[in-house]
Protein backbone atom coordinates (compact mmCIF):
# COMPACT_ATOMS: atom_id res chain seq x y z
CA UNK A 1 0.00 0.00 0.00
CA UNK A 2 1.84 3.16 -1.13
CA UNK A 3 1.81 6.32 1.10
CA UNK A 4 -0.37 8.36 -1.29
CA UNK A 5 -3.31 5.70 -0.33
CA UNK A 6 -2.35 6.05 3.61
CA UNK A 7 -2.46 9.75 3.53
CA UNK A 8 -5.41 9.76 2.11
CA UNK A 9 -7.49 7.29 4.20
CA UNK A 10 -5.94 9.34 7.42
CA UNK A 11 -7.05 12.69 6.27
CA UNK A 12 -10.44 11.21 6.08
CA UNK A 13 -10.52 10.15 10.22
CA UNK A 14 -8.96 6.41 9.36
CA UNK A 15 -6.33 5.40 11.46
CA UNK A 16 -4.20 2.95 9.31
CA UNK A 17 -2.17 0.00 11.49
CA UNK A 18 0.96 -0.18 9.36
CA UNK A 19 1.57 -4.14 8.43
CA UNK A 20 5.18 -4.09 10.82
CA UNK A 21 2.81 -2.78 13.31
CA UNK A 22 1.07 -5.95 13.12
CA UNK A 23 3.57 -8.71 11.41
CA UNK A 24 6.86 -7.29 12.58
CA UNK A 25 9.27 -4.87 11.63
CA UNK A 26 10.31 -7.40 8.56
CA UNK A 27 6.55 -8.15 6.89
CA UNK A 28 5.06 -6.15 4.44
CA UNK A 29 1.57 -6.44 2.16
CA UNK A 30 1.13 -8.71 -0.36
CA UNK A 31 -1.65 -8.99 -2.98
CA UNK A 32 -2.71 -12.24 -1.58
CA UNK A 33 -1.68 -14.59 -4.47
CA UNK A 34 -0.09 -17.88 -3.35
CA UNK A 35 3.50 -17.74 -4.99
CA UNK A 36 4.10 -20.53 -6.90
CA UNK A 37 7.54 -21.67 -7.70
CA UNK A 38 7.44 -24.89 -9.34
CA UNK A 39 7.20 -28.67 -9.25
CA UNK A 40 5.21 -31.11 -7.07
CA UNK A 41 6.55 -34.08 -5.31
CA UNK A 42 4.26 -36.92 -5.29
CA UNK A 43 3.46 -38.56 -2.21
CA UNK A 44 3.78 -42.53 -2.14
CA UNK A 45 0.84 -44.67 -0.20
CA UNK A 46 3.53 -45.65 1.95
CA UNK A 47 3.84 -42.13 2.88
CA UNK A 48 0.58 -41.00 3.77
CA UNK A 49 -0.86 -44.81 4.98
CA UNK A 50 1.97 -46.93 5.58
CA UNK A 51 5.43 -48.78 4.33
CA UNK A 52 2.94 -51.86 4.16
CA UNK A 53 -0.32 -49.99 2.27
CA UNK A 54 -0.71 -50.42 -1.51
CA UNK A 55 -2.45 -48.30 -3.96
CA UNK A 56 -5.65 -50.19 -5.81
CA UNK A 57 -7.76 -48.56 -8.21
CA UNK A 58 -11.34 -48.84 -7.39
CA UNK A 59 -13.94 -50.54 -9.23
CA UNK A 60 -17.61 -49.15 -9.54
CA UNK A 61 -20.13 -51.73 -7.66
CA UNK A 62 -23.04 -52.29 -10.17
CA UNK A 63 -26.22 -52.10 -8.11
CA UNK A 64 -28.78 -55.34 -7.61
CA UNK A 65 -31.67 -55.24 -7.16
CA UNK A 66 -32.70 -58.35 -4.73
CA UNK A 67 -35.47 -60.45 -6.31
CA UNK A 68 -37.62 -63.13 -5.05
CA UNK A 69 -37.56 -65.72 -8.01
CA UNK A 70 -33.85 -66.71 -7.37
CA UNK A 71 -34.93 -68.01 -4.57
CA UNK A 72 -34.20 -72.00 -4.07
CA UNK A 73 -38.06 -72.80 -3.35
CA UNK A 74 -38.90 -70.82 -6.11
CA UNK A 75 -36.85 -72.54 -8.63
CA UNK A 76 -37.57 -75.85 -7.62
CA UNK A 77 -41.60 -75.29 -7.34
CA UNK A 78 -41.42 -74.51 -11.18
CA UNK A 79 -39.52 -77.63 -11.90
CA UNK A 80 -42.21 -79.59 -10.01
CA UNK A 81 -45.44 -77.76 -11.72
CA UNK A 82 -43.42 -78.96 -15.25
CA UNK A 83 -43.23 -82.53 -14.34
CA UNK A 84 -46.57 -82.65 -13.17
CA UNK A 85 -48.31 -80.65 -16.30
CA UNK A 86 -46.16 -83.57 -18.46
CA UNK A 87 -47.79 -86.53 -16.24
CA UNK A 88 -51.01 -84.96 -16.19
CA UNK A 89 -50.84 -84.75 -20.14
CA UNK A 90 -49.56 -88.48 -20.76
CA UNK A 91 -52.15 -90.10 -18.13
CA UNK A 92 -55.41 -87.51 -18.74
CA UNK A 93 -55.25 -87.34 -22.85
CA UNK A 94 -58.18 -88.47 -23.51
CA UNK A 95 -60.08 -85.61 -21.10
CA UNK A 96 -57.57 -82.44 -22.72
CA UNK A 97 -58.49 -83.96 -26.32
CA UNK A 98 -62.09 -83.03 -25.55
CA UNK A 99 -61.03 -79.98 -24.08
CA UNK A 100 -59.24 -78.79 -27.39
CA UNK A 101 -61.48 -80.00 -29.64
CA UNK A 102 -64.90 -78.61 -28.03
CA UNK A 103 -63.37 -75.71 -26.05
CA UNK A 104 -66.49 -73.81 -27.69
CA UNK A 105 -69.14 -75.81 -26.44
CA UNK A 106 -70.87 -75.37 -22.93
CA UNK A 107 -71.04 -79.45 -22.29
CA UNK A 108 -67.81 -80.16 -22.97
CA UNK A 109 -67.38 -81.56 -19.28
CA UNK A 110 -70.73 -83.97 -20.39
CA UNK A 111 -68.39 -85.67 -23.58
CA UNK A 112 -65.20 -85.58 -21.14
CA UNK A 113 -67.10 -88.26 -18.60
CA UNK A 114 -68.35 -90.22 -21.88
CA UNK A 115 -64.96 -90.33 -22.94
CA UNK A 116 -63.40 -91.33 -19.43
CA UNK A 117 -65.43 -91.74 -16.37
CA UNK A 118 -66.54 -89.63 -13.93
CA UNK A 119 -64.16 -90.55 -11.45
CA UNK A 120 -61.42 -90.52 -13.68
CA UNK A 121 -62.61 -87.01 -14.40
CA UNK A 122 -62.60 -86.17 -11.04
CA UNK A 123 -58.60 -86.97 -10.56
CA UNK A 124 -58.13 -84.83 -13.66
CA UNK A 125 -59.68 -81.53 -12.20
CA UNK A 126 -58.19 -81.47 -8.85
CA UNK A 127 -54.82 -82.50 -10.14
CA UNK A 128 -55.10 -79.48 -12.79
CA UNK A 129 -56.48 -77.12 -9.77
CA UNK A 130 -53.57 -77.92 -7.65
CA UNK A 131 -51.32 -77.39 -10.63
CA UNK A 132 -52.73 -74.36 -11.52
CA UNK A 133 -53.00 -72.97 -8.18
CA UNK A 134 -49.66 -73.50 -7.60
CA UNK A 135 -48.08 -71.89 -11.20
CA UNK A 136 -50.61 -69.01 -10.14
CA UNK A 137 -49.13 -68.68 -6.75
CA UNK A 138 -45.52 -68.23 -8.68
CA UNK A 139 -47.26 -65.83 -11.00
CA UNK A 140 -48.15 -64.15 -7.75
CA UNK A 141 -44.63 -63.61 -6.46
CA UNK A 142 -42.98 -62.82 -9.73
CA UNK A 143 -45.56 -60.02 -9.79
CA UNK A 144 -45.09 -58.52 -6.08
CA UNK A 145 -41.58 -58.68 -7.36
CA UNK A 146 -42.39 -55.84 -9.58
CA UNK A 147 -44.02 -53.50 -6.93
CA UNK A 148 -42.38 -54.41 -3.97
CA UNK A 149 -39.26 -51.78 -3.17
CA UNK A 150 -35.72 -52.95 -3.04
CA UNK A 151 -36.10 -51.52 0.53
CA UNK A 152 -38.75 -53.75 2.03
CA UNK A 153 -38.10 -55.95 4.78
CA UNK A 154 -39.64 -58.94 2.77
CA UNK A 155 -36.08 -59.53 0.91
CA UNK A 156 -34.57 -60.30 4.98
CA UNK A 157 -32.88 -63.56 4.13
CA UNK A 158 -35.32 -66.18 5.26
CA UNK A 159 -38.48 -64.48 4.70
CA UNK A 160 -38.07 -63.85 0.83
CA UNK A 161 -37.21 -67.98 0.23
CA UNK A 162 -41.25 -68.30 1.88
CA UNK A 163 -42.27 -66.05 -0.93
CA UNK A 164 -43.92 -69.34 -2.27
CA UNK A 165 -45.76 -70.13 0.69
CA UNK A 166 -47.37 -66.52 0.77
CA UNK A 167 -48.25 -66.79 -3.06
CA UNK A 168 -49.90 -69.91 -1.90
CA UNK A 169 -51.64 -68.65 0.99
CA UNK A 170 -52.82 -66.25 -1.40
CA UNK A 171 -54.27 -68.06 -3.72
CA UNK A 172 -55.86 -70.44 -0.80
CA UNK A 173 -57.65 -67.18 0.37
CA UNK A 174 -58.66 -66.27 -2.90
CA UNK A 175 -60.20 -69.50 -3.38
CA UNK A 176 -62.07 -69.74 0.36
CA UNK A 177 -63.87 -66.05 -0.45
CA UNK A 178 -64.98 -67.70 -3.89
CA UNK A 179 -65.80 -70.95 -2.24
CA UNK A 180 -67.85 -68.92 0.32
CA UNK A 181 -69.72 -66.61 -2.32
CA UNK A 182 -71.01 -69.23 -3.63
CA UNK A 183 -72.28 -71.07 -1.12
CA UNK A 184 -73.62 -68.02 0.31
CA UNK A 185 -75.25 -66.89 -3.01
CA UNK A 186 -76.73 -70.66 -3.09
CA UNK A 187 -78.21 -70.42 0.30
CA UNK A 188 -79.69 -67.17 -0.39
CA UNK A 189 -81.27 -68.13 -4.04
CA UNK A 190 -82.39 -71.86 -2.77
CA UNK A 191 -81.34 -72.92 -6.30
CA UNK A 192 -79.02 -75.13 -7.59
CA UNK A 193 -78.28 -72.79 -10.74
CA UNK A 194 -74.99 -71.21 -8.54
CA UNK A 195 -73.40 -75.41 -8.36
CA UNK A 196 -73.54 -75.10 -12.02
CA UNK A 197 -71.94 -71.18 -12.14
CA UNK A 198 -69.06 -72.78 -9.88
CA UNK A 199 -69.03 -75.40 -12.18
CA UNK A 200 -68.86 -73.50 -15.33
CA UNK A 201 -65.73 -71.33 -13.34
CA UNK A 202 -64.04 -74.65 -12.39
CA UNK A 203 -63.94 -76.40 -16.21
CA UNK A 204 -62.47 -72.58 -17.15
CA UNK A 205 -59.78 -72.86 -14.83
CA UNK A 206 -59.13 -76.49 -16.13
CA UNK A 207 -58.81 -75.22 -19.73
CA UNK A 208 -56.45 -71.89 -18.47
CA UNK A 209 -53.98 -74.44 -17.01
CA UNK A 210 -54.15 -77.05 -19.74
CA UNK A 211 -53.59 -74.30 -22.56
CA UNK A 212 -51.74 -71.69 -20.50
CA UNK A 213 -49.05 -73.76 -18.61
CA UNK A 214 -46.33 -73.45 -21.19
CA UNK A 215 -47.01 -69.73 -21.97
CA UNK A 216 -46.85 -68.63 -17.78
CA UNK A 217 -43.77 -71.39 -17.64
CA UNK A 218 -41.30 -69.77 -20.30
CA UNK A 219 -42.74 -65.85 -18.31
CA UNK A 220 -41.71 -66.89 -15.25
CA UNK A 221 -38.40 -68.29 -16.19
CA UNK A 222 -37.94 -65.29 -18.65
CA UNK A 223 -35.21 -62.92 -17.89
CA UNK A 224 -35.19 -59.13 -18.40
CA UNK A 225 -33.95 -59.15 -22.06
CA UNK A 226 -37.04 -61.23 -22.72
CA UNK A 227 -39.41 -59.96 -20.39
CA UNK A 228 -41.47 -57.83 -22.42
CA UNK A 229 -42.22 -59.84 -25.20
CA UNK A 230 -42.80 -63.29 -22.69
CA UNK A 231 -45.40 -60.75 -21.14
CA UNK A 232 -47.35 -59.69 -23.98
CA UNK A 233 -48.04 -63.13 -25.08
CA UNK A 234 -48.90 -64.15 -21.63
CA UNK A 235 -52.22 -61.18 -21.55
CA UNK A 236 -52.50 -62.26 -25.54
CA UNK A 237 -53.49 -66.07 -24.17
CA UNK A 238 -55.12 -65.24 -21.60
CA UNK A 239 -57.37 -62.88 -23.11
CA UNK A 240 -59.19 -65.81 -25.55
CA UNK A 241 -59.62 -67.98 -21.84
CA UNK A 242 -60.92 -64.90 -20.62
CA UNK A 243 -63.83 -64.48 -23.51
CA UNK A 244 -64.74 -68.20 -23.05
CA UNK A 245 -65.38 -67.40 -19.30
CA UNK A 246 -67.95 -64.69 -19.88
CA UNK A 247 -69.55 -66.30 -22.61
CA UNK A 248 -69.89 -69.08 -20.59
CA UNK A 249 -71.13 -66.91 -17.59
CA UNK A 250 -73.58 -64.54 -19.86
CA UNK A 251 -75.06 -67.66 -21.31
CA UNK A 252 -76.21 -68.86 -18.04
CA UNK A 253 -77.59 -65.68 -16.75
CA UNK A 254 -79.36 -65.77 -19.75
CA UNK A 255 -80.46 -69.08 -19.99
CA UNK A 256 -81.93 -68.84 -16.38
CA UNK A 257 -83.47 -65.04 -17.19
CA UNK A 258 -81.60 -63.16 -14.54
CA UNK A 259 -81.35 -59.58 -15.42
CA UNK A 260 -77.53 -58.81 -17.18
CA UNK A 261 -77.62 -56.63 -14.07
CA UNK A 262 -77.06 -59.41 -11.52
CA UNK A 263 -73.76 -61.23 -14.07
CA UNK A 264 -72.04 -57.85 -13.98
CA UNK A 265 -72.64 -57.59 -9.75
CA UNK A 266 -71.08 -61.45 -9.92
CA UNK A 267 -68.17 -61.00 -11.67
CA UNK A 268 -66.97 -58.18 -9.96
CA UNK A 269 -67.54 -59.93 -6.72
CA UNK A 270 -66.15 -62.62 -7.54
CA UNK A 271 -62.75 -61.45 -9.71
CA UNK A 272 -62.50 -57.51 -9.45
CA UNK A 273 -63.32 -57.08 -5.67
CA UNK A 274 -60.36 -59.01 -4.60
CA UNK A 275 -58.29 -58.50 -7.62
CA UNK A 276 -58.00 -55.02 -6.85
CA UNK A 277 -57.55 -55.13 -2.92
CA UNK A 278 -54.74 -57.22 -3.76
CA UNK A 279 -52.98 -54.40 -6.63
CA UNK A 280 -54.00 -51.62 -4.01
CA UNK A 281 -53.33 -52.40 -0.71
CA UNK A 282 -50.61 -55.52 -0.67
CA UNK A 283 -48.08 -53.75 -2.62
CA UNK A 284 -48.37 -50.81 -0.20
CA UNK A 285 -48.01 -52.78 2.73
CA UNK A 286 -45.25 -54.72 1.59
CA UNK A 287 -43.54 -52.05 0.74
CA UNK A 288 -43.35 -50.26 4.03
Amino acid sequence: MSNTFVSTYEAEGYRVVRPDAVYGRSSRLESGDAEYTGGYKEASPEQIYGTHSTLCVAEPVEHTQPTLTAEPLFQVTLMLTLVAYLYMLLRAWKFIGVIYGDILENHSERRMVSQGGLLPLQHFKRGAAVLGATVLALVVVRLCEGVIPASSPIYIKGMSSLAVAGGLVSIVVFSAWLYAMHKVAEWLTESDGVEVLASIGFMNIVRSVVLLYPVAAVWLLADESIIRGASITLVVSILPIAILYLKDTFLFFVAKKIPILYWILYLCTAILLPLSFVMHILPSQLGK
